[in-house]
């Protein structure tokens, strides 16, 4: 699967790399769900590559640049859907607000992201497959144990943090890294703005 999909998006000249809970968890040996690849290009277009090359369907979001590609009923050993993220750069108007998009290189990407572990990416075009990239020390951060943000406005921008943090810390027994836990308790009214 990783294959084929590294081809088309090589055939379309797109740089392709697999990001957040699928790098984390190879390196965590732990089993892989989630498949989640991010393009410097047009992640909706591979999409629709992708659907008519190998099947299933796809849906997608414009407004951010993804592509959800289904794959139930393609084959029973693949997972029942795939994420295509555009790579972009992301601006919060105002806390709980859905951020403002504008696409990017891999590097701005994963600046956008909310904790360090989630910002490892493994590449998977050309002669640069399987090369891993840790912009911002994440696999220190795997290896202690310790769930940290990238930012001290990281759950003022987007409180949905709070609950994924929380969440992170349970599924995967890590520990909330000290300023990190300051600015979550810092930012906790803002869940109140979140839907």
């Amino acid at each position: 699967l990783l294959r084929a999909v590294a081809a088309e998006a090589e055939a379309a000249s797109l740089l392709l790399d697999l990001v957040e809970e699928v790098v984390r968890d190879l390196l965590l040996g732990r089993p892989i769900k989630d498949f989640d690849f991010v393009i410097e290009g047009d992640a909706i277009g591979l999409g629709q590559r992708l659907v008519a090359k190998l099947g299933g369907r796809q849906t997608s979001h414009r407004r951010f640049g993804t592509a959800v590609w289904h794959l139930e009923g393609v084959n029973g050993e693949l997972p029942e859907a795939i994420d295509l993220i555009s790579a972009r750069r992301e601006r919060y108007p105002h806390p709980g607000a859905l951020p403002e998009v504008s696409f990017g290189d891999i590097q701005q990407d994963l600046l956008r992201r909310d904790f360090s572990i989630n910002t490892l990416a493994l590449r998977l075009d050309g002669v640069h497959f399987g090369r891993l990239l840790d912009p911002l020390s994440g696999l220190a951060d795997l290896a202690a144990g310790q769930l940290r943000v990238l930012h001290d406005r990281s759950f003022m921008d987007d409180p949905t943090r709070i609950l994924r943090i929380l969440r992170f810390a349970a599924r995967l027994d890590f520990t909330i890294e000290s300023r990190t836990a300051t600015w979550l308790g810092v930012a906790l009214p803002g869940l109140g703005e979140i839907s």
